[in-house]
């Protein structure tokens, strides 16, 4: 007997989650075997996210293994109320027939319940393995400080918010009790993974270096949706090279190198990618350019030197899904402080 992928799955009453869940593993016999080594809490708005999250938890599972907690809040409902399903995400290992499977407990809130979410949904944490909770969307007002006495990494993607400022300054207040253990993980941030591999690799290159400390303008295209998304591209260049920022305007920034020249920075608009193309501006005609053409799964790195060199290389794109970031996320660790320099300079441009 196997372990189907059950949707939204089983519906349990609360107190019997723990015994349904153990009845599931039981129905297996022998072809399937339970994987588990992080939690991973899902948290969203809406009934009509609860179908579509499920499927990006059953493409997760596939490459990490994990309790799956599906948190789905209808804030707009009338009264308070809790449901609870279990299902389980399987897949056949590459040994041969016995399924790999992962739990799933989904939970709906109805009405004014985000102060439930720590007593009901992280009883039912998998042992003592790490927590990380994605949040999608904008974080209430105010956040319960008391989410973060589990979480290890909170997921989230600063694109989605209406003002990155605001929820930033929420968030640090929320979590100043958590005393700095919480790691930040912004999908925002992970989407620019691959431009800055690939503007690093290129500079590893012994000649292209020496144009590292030229660079006299920039220029990022980004998709009309992404604006913030260049932004902690470009903020990530001025932290490492330690610019700083004196002024910004709709369409442009303005750092100031370390030798005291200005260094514009534009940001055009563009249909595709979240980011398309990145050029660097050396002065004298050299440039060095990021290009992702539509539809591509490849970087081209572009050096036009006018000494007559000119050289191209492939690097890899990455994902823009959100499966692809999601997957991209949970294969790093460390506290991503790269990041929190980058945002410093990031906040002052969103």
């Amino acid at each position: 007997m196997t372990i189907p992928n059950l949707g939204t799955g089983v519906p349990v009453e609360l107190g019997q989650i723990d015994r349904e869940i153990k009845k599931l593993w039981e129905q297996s016999g022998n072809v399937a075997t339970r994987a588990s080594l992080i939690n991973l809490a899902v948290y969203c708005e809406g009934r009509e996210a609860m179908e579509r999250n499920t499927r990006l938890i059953g493409q997760i599972a596939q490459n990490h293994a994990c309790r799956a907690l599906l948190i789905v809040v209808e804030p707009e409902a009338k009264e308070r109320s809790v449901q609870a399903w279990i299902s389980a995400h399987c897949h056949i290992g590459r040994a041969g027939a016995k399924q790999t499977c992962c739990e799933q407990i989904t939970f709906l809130l109805g009405g004014p319940s985000h102060n439930l979410i720590p007593n009901i949904v992280f009883s039912h944490l998998d042992s003592d393995l790490p927590l990380f909770l994605w949040w999608q969307g904008e974080f209430p007002d105010p956040i319960d400080s008391q989410l973060w006495t589990w979480v290890d990494r909170l997921i989230f993607d600063s694109n989605e918010w209406r003002d990155q400022c605001a929820e930033l300054r929420q968030l640090r207040a929320s979590m100043a009790e958590a005393q700095g253990r919480i790691t930040l993980c912004d999908l925002n941030w992970t989407r620019t993974l691959y431009f800055r591999q690939a503007l690093s690799l290129t500079f590893d290159h012994p000649d292209n270096l020496p144009f590292l400390g030229k660079i006299a303008e920039v220029s990022i295209t980004h998709a009309p949706e992404y604006r913030s998304t260049a932004q902690l591209l470009v903020s990530w260049l001025a932290a490492q090279l330690t610019w700083q920022q004196p002024a910004t305007s709709a369409d442009r920034a303005e750092f100031i190198a370390k030798d005291g020249g200005k260094i514009p920075v534009r940001f055009v608009e563009a249909e595709g990618a979240p980011l398309s193309r990145l050029v660097l501006d050396c002065g004298e005609g050299d440039t060095i350019t990021l290009l992702r053409e539509k539809g591509s799964d490849f970087l081209r790195a572009e050096c036009a030197f006018t000494d007559g060199r000119l050289s191209h290389s492939l690097f890899p794109a990455g994902s823009d899904t959100a499966d692809g970031l999601i997957n991209e996320e949970l294969q790093r660790g460390g506290r991503h402080r790269v990041y929190l320099k980058a945002l410093a300079i990031a906040e002052e441009l969103f």
